[in-house]
């Protein structure tokens, strides 16, 4: 169980060291070039796991993914900000956040449909590799025509640091990611081993988590557009799910956890979204900083996606009991719900603040 959690939360260690420097090349050489090379990479590690003979090679591979992480998810700020107006930032940021959480969704669903890791991994490092090449031959850097400044390698990492804002934020994001991994990687162990739920209707059940993170992607910035305001609808929506989720386990298994878990999922995704576009709009950062302040935001969120699954959420479930996993959903019920305070300090940058 330890190795199986050091797979899937080790990407996100790899990607807090390279998220700064991933989005500082993004400033400096644009995001068509950077995000592309990490496409490829994702592309080709992706496909090449399934050939690996053993845990060691597994684990190295991993490590290796998660730089295409940290290439990525800095520049993804850095690309609405030049691509859309203010009004529509959090929409734009609410549409890219979707698609993290329908391939999470759609990973936990059709896992064990593949009828082995080997040919999941085949198929979807050839479907990784086919989107990058997507990228490398339609995705543009900026609208045509539109100048874009390309400032020194390190000037958004300094203007990130310097911002009482963009900690705030990492703090929310290191809650998040490893509130958000602690969740998803064990619900469907829980279910399984405390419910004797099968591995197909486990992972099935897990997956809600992840559509109702795709909805709440999309519908709770729009609200929060519409409303003018960021701060009450991002520590509301961590309050909730941090209650929600705790309630969906203790009620397992039943109508209410499948009910409860989507709803859940739903507003942990509109803190996604929203945490995603702050940055964008913090008048401190420019346009052209974004990838490097947005670096130290996201560096932090993949720290948190490592160190609190591996060192809180392991130790509770070390003998897999009922009363094991009540402890450990607790616990991972309180890490989503303290998003709240960071937020309640975070400037307000909705479009009634900016007026």
């Amino acid at each position: 169980m330890g190795q199986f959690t050091m797979l899937f939360t080790v990407p996100t260690l790899v990607a807090a060291v390279t998220s700064i420097p991933g989005g500082a090349l993004g400033d400096r050489f644009g995001i068509r070039l950077i995000v592309g090379i990490a496409a490829v990479l994702a592309g080709v590690l992706g496909l090449a796991r399934a050939f690996l003979p053993n845990y060691p090679g597994m684990l190295t591979m991993m490590v290796l993914f998660g730089i295409s992480f940290g290439f990525v998810i800095p520049n993804l700020p850095k690309m609405v900000g030049i691509w859309f107006p203010p009004r529509q930032v959090g929409l734009a940021s609410g549409i890219y956040m979707t698609g993290l959480g329908m391939g999470t969704a759609l990973g936990l669903l059709t896992g064990p449909m593949f009828g082995g890791w080997k040919p999941a991994f085949t198929y979807m490092g050839i479907l990784m590799l086919a989107v990058s090449f997507l990228w490398i031959f339609l995705a543009r850097s900026a609208p045509k025509g539109v100048k874009i400044e390309m400032p020194p390698l390190i000037d958004g990492i300094k203007k990130g640091v310097k911002s009482k804002n963009i900690w705030l934020v990492s703090l929310a994001n290191f809650l998040l990611l490893g509130g958000f991994i602690a969740l998803s990687g064990n619900i469907p162990h829980a279910l399984e081993s405390v419910h004797d739920i099968s591995p197909q209707s486990a992972g099935a059940i897990a997956s809600l988590v992840t559509w109702g993170f795709v909805v709440g992607n999309f519908f709770i910035p729009i609200a929060s557009d519409r409303v003018g305001l960021r701060k009450p609808f991002l520590y509301g929506s961590a309050l909730i799910a941090g209650v929600v989720f705790y309630l969906a386990w203790m009620l397992a298994p039943g109508a209410a956890t499948t009910v409860l878990l989507f709803i859940g999922g739903l507003f942990l995704g509109g803190v996604v979204s929203l945490l995603m576009t702050l940055p964008v709009e913090f008048p401190e950062i420019g346009h052209q900083y974004i990838g490097g302040a947005a670096g130290v935001a996201a560096a932090w969120m993949n720290l948190g996606g490592f160190i609190l699954p591996i060192l809180v959420i392991t130790p509770l479930v070390a003998t897999g009991t009922q009363g094991d996993y009540n402890n450990a959903f607790l616990a991972a019920g309180i890490i989503v719900a303290a998003i709240a305070v960071p937020a309640l300090f975070l400037q307000e940058t909705g479009s009634k603040a900016r007026k």
